[in-house]
């Protein structure tokens, strides 16, 4: 979801920016989630075709930014990926200078209205920052 909804508020804005996600522990190939969709759709946002990605060493070295949406991504990107993704923090964090909450609730498995909840906490966060 953060993915579409940066993308979406980039473009409307003519930012020359692009996000692109991918998953510490992905379902590699699958599609949007239905209720991510929903939650986009409701947004006025489309996902489009997006298929899950695994995160590479590769896709972390090209990287000029790394936002996850918890803690546990962080520490698992320098985990696996070491000073490459040293830069990394929660999009929480980035969004407010390092000060409030530090995470994104995962919405994985859940119910539409947790998912809508999720949508509107990254719209907040990716709005909020002055890109």
């Amino acid at each position: 979801m953060a993915e579409a909804i940066f993308n979406a508020l980039a473009g409307d804005a003519r930012l020359p920016f692009r996000a692109e996600s991918a998953g510490v522990s992905a379902l590699v190939g699958e599609p949007i989630a239905p209720n991510a969709g929903l939650a986009l759709e409701e947004l006025g946002i489309y996902a489009g075709d997006h298929r899950a990605r695994q995160v590479s060493g590769r896709s972390v070295e090209e990287a000029d930014l790394i936002l996850t949406m918890n803690v546990w991504h962080v520490e698992e990107l320098r985990r696996s990926f070491g000073g490459a993704a040293g830069e990394a923090r929660t999009l929480p964090e980035y969004a407010s200078g390092g000060v409030g909450p530090r995470e994104v609730s995962d919405p994985y498995g859940y119910t539409p209205a947790v998912y809508r909840a999720s949508a509107r906490q990254i719209l907040e966060y990716v709005d909020a920052r002055s890109w």
